[in-house]
């Protein structure tokens, strides 16, 4: 970690005094000049190295990547037809043959005023590698690669490569043959897709925060600094993420018809809420408004709770939920209730549940409180891929006067609640008058919590109803929205969840849970595949289209949502994803 690479430099400055010839040696801890640890140790380092560990599949899948590396650089050229280089020696067998890696015959499958998406099967004839070098578009610039190796066997991978220019992005799975030698040689290419998504003119996106934010200290003092640089500097009880799991709001706090910003942050460093200016500036207003917390705060939302015609705030504490009142309808807040929580609190959603005509508030757990028994060591999921130990989510129901309730066991939402949540959506998607409840789980199946209606004088009930309706999408679930992709009248799912492709080869390898049945290993399997498209099928049920909509690979998808993006009257779906990473140091 560079915390360990500081501290050594800082150890080894010249500001230490020498020793002097009558200071005792100093001890030297047992084993280090012989490189040695103790056994527990021991084993977790060979852990670390596939080679050692048994895993011949990672070894391989290494040795593969390099080998990719190698032909994609030569993809990377600005010209547009291209010799094999001989840097590529080391990298193809004499044999070699293979498909054209760019199709001949690649259609139009979709083209407005700002994007065109080509795709393609490449022809099964195979030729020497400097014959299936592709002419790229003419408007290509110097595309940049990115190689994915996910399935494997002792010779042979599927690869999936990503090429990008300004303008043009290129998505593509190869399937390769190897020899056995080390390091192995390409013998066969064979292109499973293709597809080309070229932008016209401009961007449709332009990155215009340092325009609105760059005039600001909280900017440039405390938003550009990065997580490592926070991580030595704060004690790591204020609440330090490393993953940096933190929310914005945005909402016109002021009345002036403009979208406000309040961003979460870690602990020790306060929230901000930045009001827009006319030119599209904004203003620091976080100490003005009381909402400058430094303690660390996951999300928030801005919500009008008394009915009042202005937004109130609604902030996820760590393991406490606060409500904020706008006490002018001009951003200045008070606390007005707040409480202690029995999860650390990650996502929250308003919605009038009970149609009393006052918004409640549902949160999502994580981690179970410090004073709530935990399972496992420091609170892991249990099982890893149905995990049902986490900390509870919570329906509160907005009682008036603001004051507020814990009705989630009254309503039937305490069944299959302590799965590690991350998200959750409400939508009537069976289109009988009520709001339904769709909750994305970190840790294995997701719930559906269908609203039953209300008895008279009672609250509605809700049951989780996910699995007759094929909808718990066992992953590693992130985010949920509900949009009608297709047009149908009906709300369709989209789920995010992680893709991995470490995942995908691992799962698959005859050594991966020896002791677990079919099922289970299915489970581990399904995890590693990405996101979920599910489509309302018009009767009450969902039929999972992610793989004919090609909307499964978003990489490691924190958050989704369905919008018009380019205002054709169509539904898109936006995918966040990403995530702390580097080229390995060796440097824990």
């Amino acid at each position: 970690m560079k915390f360990l690479t500081a501290l050594t430099l800082f150890i080894s400055s010249p500001l230490w005094r020498p020793l002097s010839a009558q200071t005792p040696p100093i001890s030297e801890i047992p084993a280090l000049s012989e490189n040695r640890y103790q056994q527990d140790l021991s084993d977790s380092f060979n852990r670390l190295d596939p080679a050692k560990d048994g895993w011949d599949s990672e070894v391989r899948g290494a040795q593969y990547a390099a080998q990719l590396q190698l032909i994609t650089e030569a993809l990377q050229s600005k010209k547009t037809s291209l010799a094999p280089p001989p840097a590529l020696a080391p990298a193809l067998a004499p044999e070699f043959r293979g498909q054209k890696i760019r199709p001949t015959s690649l259609p139009t499958v979709f083209q407005n005023a700002g994007l065109t998406v080509k795709r393609g099967a490449a022809a099964s004839e195979t030729f020497p590698f400097d014959k299936i070098l592709p002419t790229w578009p003419a408007s290509t610039t110097k595309l940049k690669s990115k190689i994915k190796v996910t399935h494997i066997t002792p010779n042979s991978c599927q690869a999936l490569l990503t090429f990008k220019s300004s303008l043009l992005q290129i998505n593509t799975t190869w399937r390769c043959s190897w020899t056995h030698a080390t390091p192995p040689l390409l013998k066969a290419l064979h292109v499973i897709d293709y597809e080309e998504v070229a932008q016209k003119g401009t961007r449709l996106f332009s990155d215009v925060t340092a325009s609105a934010l760059g005039q600001l200290p909280a900017y440039q003092d405390q938003i550009l600094h990065s997580t490592d640089h926070w991580r030595l500097r704060l004690p790591r009880d204020f609440g330090l993420d490393p993953p940096a799991n933190h929310g914005i709001a945005i909402g016109d706090i002021n009345g002036d018809g403009l979208e406000d910003l309040y961003l979460c942050q870690q602990g020790g460093i306060p929230n901000r809420l930045f009001l827009q200016n006319p030119d599209g500036t904004m203003l620091d207003f976080s100490t003005e408004s009381k909402t400058d917390w430094l303690d660390y705060c996951a999300a928030a939302i801005f919500v009008d709770l008394d009915n009042d015609g202005d937004q109130d705030l609604v902030i996820s504490q760590d393991f406490k939920i606060l409500f904020m009142e706008n006490i002018d309808g001009k951003g200045h807040y008070e606390l007005t209730f707040g409480t202690s929580t029995r999860a650390q609190s990650f996502s929250i959603n308003a919605a009038d549940f009970d149609q009393d005509g006052l918004l409640d508030i549902y949160i999502c757990g994580y981690n179970a409180s410090y004073s709530a028994a935990r399972s496992g060591v420091l609170a892991e999921p249990i099982p890893f891929h149905d995990a049902n130990n986490g900390g509870p989510n919570t329906l509160w129901r907005n009682l008036g006067n603001w004051t507020f309730g814990d009705v989630t066991k009254a309503t039937g939402l305490e069944e299959e609640n302590t799965r590690f949540s991350f998200a959750a959506s409400w939508e009537d998607y069976d289109q009988d008058g009520d709001l339904d409840l769709y909750v994305a789980n970190d840790f294995g199946r997701n719930c559906l919590y269908q609203n039953q209606g209300a008895k008279t004088g009672s609250l509605p009930f809700f049951v989780n109803i996910a699995a007759p309706l094929n909808v718990e999408d066992s992953s590693a679930g992130m985010s949920t929205s509900w949009g009608d992709f297709n047009r149908d009248g009906w709300m369709d799912l989209y789920v995010s969840n992680m893709f991995s492709s470490a995942g995908n080869r691992i799962t698959y390898q005859d050594q991966f849970k020896t002791d677990a049945d079919q099922k289970t290993r299915a489970t581990f399997q399904r995890m590693a595949r990405g996101n979920t498209l599910f489509a309302a099928n018009g009767k009450g049920g969902f039929q999972d289209v992610s793989a004919t909509t090609h909307t499964s690979m978003a990489r490691w998808c924190w958050a989704s949502t369905f919008a018009d993006i380019n205002n054709d009257g169509w539904p898109d779906i936006l995918a966040a994803n990403g995530f702390i990473t580097t080229e390995d140091t060796g440097d824990l």
